[in-house]
């Protein structure tokens, strides 16, 4: 550990770099790398105001990148990549440096929450995070590192610009006419790669990674996760997901890409005026218009049988039916009916899609309104009774509050590309590499 930290400490010095960078957190850095020697810490990728990256750190990330996305791991797609890779750092750097300029700190609370999140968005089980670490031996502190980073930059957004960003009801009551003109139009669901062109110099080689991104992507690569970690826009955080965006919502250049395009499919490299975006279209609907073939049904059931060591007697089954017949108010109590009797298969069934559910089952369903109870259903062993308890219809117009929180979101991720390219600018950045 010595042979280590005494060079970089004259490195520092020589330098004249802050006293942050000397920690393995800033460095990303982990002690059990470090005691495995390698001179690769001493060499220098980039410097970024008073924090260093170093080689390590972009081999670290790009092996998270390989893990995570399943792109190739040979040395011709390591050397592609890696030039994007160094930016990703960069700005991830900037942000963590911004967010401590603020005083805006990621509590342990913070992070185990990021943690989970990450976890349910790669299939990981929850708390398996260490796990999936050890196994596929990446390195922790660039994982946790950049987990940080993301979530030092949104409460940094929040706490700079959360107050500059309202949304009023004239605002939310435009948004209403919008959609009430364009119901029945398209509208996509779907992500984004969003690579920067912050200078004229850059333009060849942001358009050059994104088509080695497109590349990787049609080879098989997971487009969540490579936008996780190359995109550029805060919806990096959610695997690029635009959500369901409608008319007039993108950049027209975007829009007619994505009205181009087949769902499923990957868009080529679409220039707009802040740099160069790669669409996924995964589906298409028309706006503001119910789609009740996809609706998803909560239901819940009482069943009698009339065969097996459980069979009811004709008079329990029928003081049953009497017992719901004679008005249950919610499906609580209706739960209640099940379980205090004791019947078996009897109580919540869950949240289905409606085209999953057979017959007779879903005709009875269909016309049932949320909190109605059906007449016995004759089923084979016996007679079942459904209550309707929740019908989730997707598309339709909708509430004031999701049209609010959807403005509110738009307009903070507006600004915090904009201060996101303000920090580039105003940075002293020292390409080594």
């Amino acid at each position: 550990m010595v042979a280590v930290l005494m060079p970089l400490a004259l490195m520092v010095a020589v330098l004249g770099l802050g006293p942050r960078s000397l920690g393995f957190v800033a460095l990303g850095l982990s002690p059990a790398w470090a005691q495995q020697g390698g001179g690769m810490v001493m060499r220098i990728a980039a410097v970024v105001n008073d924090d260093v990256i170093s080689a390590y750190d972009i081999e670290a990330r790009t092996r998270i990148l390989i893990v995570s996305s399943g792109i190739p791991d040979t040395p011709e797609v390591k050397a592609q990549i890696r030039d994007q890779v160094l930016r990703s750092l960069i700005d991830e750097t900037l942000k963590l440096q911004a967010a401590e300029s603020m005083g805006q700190e990621v509590t342990e609370g913070d992070l185990r929450l990021a943690v989970g999140q990450v976890e349910q968005q790669n299939g990981i089980p929850p708390g398996g995070f260490d796990d999936f670490i050890q196994v596929t031996g990446l390195d922790r502190d660039s994982a946790l590192r950049q987990i940080k980073a993301e979530v030092a930059w949104v409460k940094a957004i929040q706490a700079r610009f959360r107050n500059q960003v309202d949304v009023s009801e004239d605002q939310v009551d435009i948004v209403l006419d919008q959609l009430e003109v364009a119901q029945g139009k398209p509208e996509h669901l779907a992500r984004e790669i969003f690579l920067p062109v912050d200078n004229p110099g850059d333009e060849a080689r942001v358009r050059a990674n994104a088509e080695q991104l497109i590349a990787e992507l049609t080879r098989g690569a997971a487009f969540a996760a490579v936008a996780r970690q190359f995109s550029r826009s805060p919806t990096a955080a959610k695997g690029g997901s635009l959500g369901w965006v409608r008319a007039g919502e993108l950049d027209p250049a975007l829009e007619q890409a994505l009205l181009s395009m087949s769902p499923k499919t990957l868009s080529a490299p679409v220039r707009t005026v802040a740099g160069y975006h790669i669409l996924y279209l995964s589906d298409r609907r028309r706006t503001a218009q119910p789609e009740p073939d996809k609706a998803r049904l909560t239901i819940s059931q009482i069943a009698l049988p009339t065969q097996g060591p459980s069979a009811l007697s004709a008079a329990d089954r029928a003081a049953i039916k009497e017992e719901v017949a004679a008005g249950i108010e919610s499906c609580d109590a209706f739960n209640t009916i099940a379980k205090t009797r004791n019947l078996p298969n009897s109580g919540p069934v869950g949240t289905l899609p409606v085209g999953s559910l057979e017959q007779p089952m879903r005709g009875v369903l269909e016309g049932m309104t949320v909190g109605d109870v059906s007449e016995p259903i004759q089923v084979r062993g016996g007679e079942l009774v459904l209550m309707l308890c929740d019908r989730a219809v997707p598309g339709g117009m909708p509430s004031r509050e999701a049209i609010r929180a959807r403005l509110l979101e738009q307009r903070l991720e507006l600004v915090s590309n904009r201060y996101l390219r303000t920090l580039r600018q105003q940075a002293l950045i020292d390409l080594r590499m």
